[in-house]
Order: C-alpha cells, then sequence, then structure tokens
C-alpha cells in the first residue's frame, strides 16, 4: 500500500504537471498552428480546470511526501517542489493586488518553470524511471534471497537441528506488525527466504534490511547474524519471522529465543 501512495501518487503528480504545462504550450501553438480552432478550444477546456487541478496538485504532492521515504518538512528536493506548487497557488489567489505592481502572469511563467526543472531534479534524485519497475512489483512479494552455495559456511546446513524439508510461512513484527517470510528447507538447509507481505514503512529504512539479512542467515544457516544500522526493527522482525518459520519445520534440535525489538519506537 505504502508503494502505491508513494510511486503511485509521484507519477499522478507528474501527469497533473503535464497537463497543466500544456495550457501554456497550446497558447503557443495557437499562434503558430495553422488550424488555430482546435487549440483554442483545447485550450479553453484546460483554463476552465486549470484552478482546480492545480489544487490538486499540491494535495497528491502532499500525499505522495507523507508516504515517501523522507519527511515531508525536511530539506530535499521534492520538498521544494510541493512549496513552489504552493507558491503558485498564492501566486495565482493574489493575482489582482500583484497586478497593479507587476504583472503576475510573468512572476507565474518562472515560478512554472522553477517547479518543472526541481520537479524532474526530485525525479532524477529518486531514479526516475526505476520507479515504473519497483510499483509493477506486487506488494505482497518484495524480495527473494536464493541460496548461493558460494557463501555457505563449512557445514552448509542449519545449526540449530533436524529439521524436515519443504516451504514454510513466519511471521513477526518488526516496524510494523505482521512481517511475513517464506521459508524453503532443502536437505537440512535453507535455500531461500522471501519477504511476502509486510507493514514497514519508508523503503529508505526497510529496504537494506530486506536484501542484506535473509541473505546473511541463508548464508551463516543461523539467525545470529548482524542487524541492520538504522533498520533494527526491520532486521529483528525479519530474523524473528524465520525463526517462525523454522519451528514449524524442527524435528530435533532446538531454536533461539526471538529476539527483542528496541524499547524506543523507531529503526
Amino acid at each position: 500500500m505504502e508503494l502505491l501512495l508513494n510511486f503511485g501518487f509521484a507519477w499522478l503528480a507528474v501527469g497533473l504537471t503535464v497537463i497543466l504545462s500544456v495550457i501554456y504550450m497550446t497558447r503557443r501553438m495557437i499562434k503558430n498552428a495553422s488550424d488555430k480552432k482546435a487549440w483554442v478550444k483545447l485550450n479553453l477546456k484546460l483554463r476552465k480546470y486549470h484552478k482546480e487541478i492545480g489544487l490538486l496538485l499540491i494535495v497528491v504532492g502532499l500525499i505522495h511526501g507523507m508516504n515517501s521515504s523522507f519527511d515531508v518538512l525536511s530539506f530535499n528536493i521534492g520538498t521544494l517542489a510541493w512549496i513552489l506548487s504552493i507558491i503558485l497557488g498564492l501566486n495565482w489567489l493574489f493575482r489582482i493586488r500583484l497586478t497593479k505592481s507587476v504583472q503576475w502572469i510573468k512572476i507565474h511563467r518562472f515560478l512554472t518553470v522553477a517547479f518543472v526543472i526541481t520537479l524532474f531534479l526530485h525525479l532524477n534524485e529518486v531514479g526516475g524511471i526505476q520507479i515504473i519497475s519497483i510499483l509493477s512489483n506486487r506488494d505482497s512479494v518484495e524480495t527473494v534471497t536464493t541460496l548461493d552455495p558460494g557463501t555457505l559456511t563449512e557445514s552448509g546446513q542449519l545449526i540449530y537441528g533436524t529439521f524436515t524439508d519443504g516451504t514454510y510461512t513466519g511471521s513477526a513484527t518488526g516496524y510494523g506488525n505482521d512481517l511475513t517470510v517464506e521459508v524453503v528447507i532443502s536437505d537440512n538447509t535453507i535455500t531461500s527466504i522471501t519477504i511476502v507481505s509486510h507493514n514497514e514503512r519508508q523503503s529508505k529504512f526497510y529496504a537494506k534490511a530486506f536484501y542484506t539479512v535473509p541473505s546473511e542467515i541463508i548464508s551463516a544457516q543461523s539467525l545470529d547474524v548482524d542487524t541492520v544500522t538504522g533498520a533494527t526493527f526491520s532486521s529483528v522482525g525479519i530474523i524473528n519471522a524465520v525463526n517462525d518459520a523454522l519451528s514449524q519445520a524442527l524435528i530435533s534440535g532446538s531454536l533461539p529465543s526471538d529476539l527483542s525489538l528496541p524499547i524506543k519506537r523507531g529503526h
């Protein structure tokens, strides 16, 4: 859900920006095109809802910011773009007063150019078109880590005892509730760990843990692995969820106790 709110609303904001920019582009086309009537008609339709689209852009930008990896009120390019969108709205709102001293439309166009440039800088900052590939992945499958025999310890098998081959699902609490993993066991060895669902917040925190912790568990064939700095809650959640899955396959031996989450709530 977070990915939808974050990346989905990000691209919705881009789409709204394109629509708002087209209004100026159609004005230019009216002057140069042979079929002026069509461009005039399109320009009038877009101008009719210019205010509503601009307001929607501000709201969409806020929703995106609240679900992104950056705090809305922190210093970053995304927040700067959102602030510029608000200033654009205020410029239009007070256009009558501004007209007395300077042409408000010139200020509006300057702010629009600044906003578009800042928006594209923000897109570049977060990886641009890569967002589409992230959004296309289902929220339910975040990452899959599979066995690389070259990284195994000497024994190459789980250190806790004997386990039944199969695929097992385990859940635990990370930053959010119900961090769920799928663990595949073959010949007393964990061969795959898949994070199938979670309620973690802010991918800049949990993403590294999602890729690092399962790999280290598989490499060590042990739950005694380091947590990721800055993603302690997510790291502990993964370890405990794998422990829960392993408990369902245990035939003989014993598993360690679940790790405790830090007292202070946060990554």
